[in-house]
């Protein structure tokens, strides 16, 4: 059998992430490293292959020809020892470890959070990490075990269970009511930047209002939540994180019909039924087919109307007189 050399194997990581983000320095902060230690081991790499695979620039590195013919068979090989990983964890015995979770920050505040006492008191070997951000994670690479997505996955060995559907409405501040009724192109709108462009929130608001007035654009809901809240626009949002919020009103948008929203739980087919992941995904399923589950996600009667809100402004207005 062929020795396997080994500044190939330790160097994999560090020549994949600097591939991908075209800096050391980047694939440093990736990798959790030092920048001198990801260009150590690329330039091991380099010297066992006996090629030169990047150039190196003031403004970062430039993959050479010779990069392109490594990378396939780089990620090939990447993808192998994560499979193996996966199939040996797979003979787990018990629901112990950690299970990372990749979910809106919203979800796992608001929903997940104040039922982990019922995961804690059925497992309490497994631990949870949430990964709360916008990005999508690589499920093939390890990234997550599980993940909660609001768009469908249409490409990878994966196993999908759709959790539950949820009503969205545009959310606005008390101070903006009078404005969307009197000239809605007036509104000021809050939405997600464009790396989020490709979400339902977004594809609405640019195809039903294609001159929308924006104010703001960000990459995670709670920051959209806090600028409505402080009255600088309004924003498409599913209802029930709207009605948790509180300080906002629905506005009503009579022809116009805001797409409605999917929750999907998402694994990798070959961790599905790891002790530990299975135990996560069987109590993610448990909740949200429960009673209180759908409480959570139709709370749309404690949610004010905007004619009440801005009826009690102008009430407040003329006692301030």
């Amino acid at each position: 059998m062929e020795r396997l050399p080994q500044e190939l194997l330790t160097g994999l990581p560090a020549l994949l992430a600097a591939a991908k983000a075209g800096s050391a320095t980047r694939a440093a902060a990736q990798l959790d490293t030092t920048t001198a230690t990801v260009l150590r081991h690329i330039e091991a790499f380099e010297a066992s292959l006996g090629v030169r695979l990047f150039d190196r620039l003031p403004t970062g590195l430039v993959g050479t020809s010779a990069l392109n013919t490594v990378m396939p068979w780089a990620e090939q090989c990447a993808a192998s020892i994560a499979g193996m990983r996966r199939d040996v964890e797979g003979l787990d015995l018990s629901p112990s470890g950690i299970v990372r979770i990749a979910t809106p920050p919203t979800i796992a505040s608001h929903l997940l959070v104040p039922r982990l006492c019922e995961l804690r008191a059925r497992h309490p070997a497994i631990t949870l990490e949430f990964a709360s951000d916008s990005a999508v994670v690589d499920l093939a690479q390890r990234e997550a075990d599980l993940a909660l997505r609001v768009v469908k996955p249409t490409q990878g060995d994966l196993a999908l269970r759709k959790l539950a559907d949820y009503r969205m409405a545009v959310a606005c501040p008390p101070r903006l009511v009078d404005v969307a009724r009197t000239c809605f192109d007036e509104l000021p709108w809050l939405t997600w930047d464009r790396p989020m462009a490709h979400i339902p929130e977004a594809r609405w608001l640019a195809a039903t209002f294609p001159q929308a007035r924006i104010a703001l654009a960000a990459s995670e809901l709670g920051t959209l939540i806090r600028a409505a809240r402080a009255g600088v626009g309004a924003l498409l949002v599913a209802e029930p994180i709207a009605a948790r919020e509180g300080g906002l009103v629905r506005l009503p948008l009579q022809d116009l019909k805001p797409p409605g929203g999917t929750l999907w739980l998402v694994a990798h087919r070959a961790l599905r039924q790891v002790p530990r992941v299975a135990a996560v995904w069987e109590w993610l399923e448990a909740y949200f087919v429960s009673p209180g589950a759908q409480r959570d996600l139709t709370l749309r009667d404690a949610w004010p109307v905007a004619e009440k809100a801005s009826k009690a402004a102008r009430s407040k207005k003329k006692r301030s007189r």
